[in-house]
């Protein structure tokens, strides 16, 4: 079989290509400077210079413009970019399969989760977790930068969206209920909303991101928050827990907020969505051993049975306190027992 001039100089090219060099490209497009590249990789920004100018010279295109202001990518370079980006995660993936179960519990775990549930719920247990496998590093992404990912694909998720990429293992964590909150402060301004029209009279805070799972929103509050005025609107989680923590206005929270704010109060109105939290990861990932103490911790951080705020059914804030210490004293009386 006979090779054609064109697939002889595809075949060359590929070959005079290096990995490494590759590498380097992503490193200065994900953080859009040489110098912030070459800090991340360990390298000098002339060897970081360099390389660029050799894939560029191989590839016979110019992939950055060059300006005072750092580096941006041209047509040539977002296309390589893609591409390249593809390449990293698939090099990720045959490492995973190739190693097999790899038994040391170090190194470092991708997980992507919430920016909320990841700052409020997370945070506050990682360092229990990390006394416990201290040569396990954690990457926490919660997608509020595109412009500066944590590098690779996340070894673990948890996340809302009902529609995942085919072959990836997927297990219902928790129920999340969403319910409206204001602070003691802000009621004692302005008091509280009795039926869900009132609600059309308060100030509110909006959180624009809440879009999955619409099927479990309670339509009337629904509609009736649609239609009342938004004095801040925020992506952020945190900002809109501190917003309506310090009084901006009334807005939805999920119920477990109760259990770290005291001075925020579930309004006396029927709960406003219930979805399901899902921990997803592909298949190979739990070969790692690392991965797997994250999975299990993350089961147990949502665990519904010792945490009622997560059950399928919904449960008042008001019964929290009451019901895990139900929860305490069986597991003391089971452990003397």
């Amino acid at each position: 079989m006979h090779q054609n001039a064109n697939d002889a100089v595809d075949d060359d090219l590929w070959r005079r290509l290096d990995w490494n060099d590759v590498r380097t490209f992503l490193a200065v497009a994900e953080s859009g400077s040489l110098n912030a590249a070459a800090r991340s990789l360990g390298m000098t920004q002339p060897t970081v210079s360099r390389r660029i100018q050799d894939l560029e010279y191989r590839l016979g295109a110019q992939l950055f413009s060059r300006s005072s202001r750092g580096v941006a990518l041209t047509d040539a370079g977002e296309s390589v970019r893609d591409l390249a980006a593809s390449m990293a995660r698939l090099g990720g993936i045959i490492v995973r399969e190739v190693a097999g179960r790899d038994r040391a519990e170090s190194g470092r775990v991708r997980l992507a989760a919430p920016d909320g549930l990841a700052s409020f719920v997370l945070m506050p247990r990682l360092a229990a977790f990390q006394r416990a496998h201290p040569d396990i590093q954690m990457a926490v992404d919660c997608g509020l930068w595109a412009d500066s990912p944590i590098g690779g694909s996340p070894d673990v998720s948890i996340e809302f969206s009902t529609n995942p990429p085919q072959g990836v293992v997927t297990t219902p964590l928790a129920t999340v209920h969403y319910a409206f909150f204001a602070s003691r402060a802000y009621l004692q301004l302005y008091g509280a909303p009795r039926t869900p029209a009132d609600i059309t009279k308060h100030r509110t805070v909006r959180h624009t991101s809440h879009r999955e799972q619409t099927h479990t929103r309670n339509p009337q509050l629904s509609a009736v928050y649609t239609l009342a005025g938004t004095h801040l609107l925020s992506n952020s989680s945190a900002a809109t827990l501190t917003a309506i923590k310090e009084g901006v206005g009334l807005g939805v929270l999920p119920t477990c907020v109760a259990t770290f704010e005291p001075d925020l109060v579930m309004l006396d109105l029927e709960p406003m969505a219930h979805p399901v939290l899902f921990l997803r990861h592909e298949p190979v990932a739990l070969r790692q051993s690392r991965v797997q103490r994250v999975k299990e911790w993350l089961q147990e951080v949502f665990d519904p049975t010792h945490q009622p705020w997560y059950r399928d059914e919904f449960i008042h804030p008001r019964e929290f306190e009451r019901m895990t210490a139900a929860i305490a004293a069986k597991a003391t009386a089971r452990r003397a027992g």
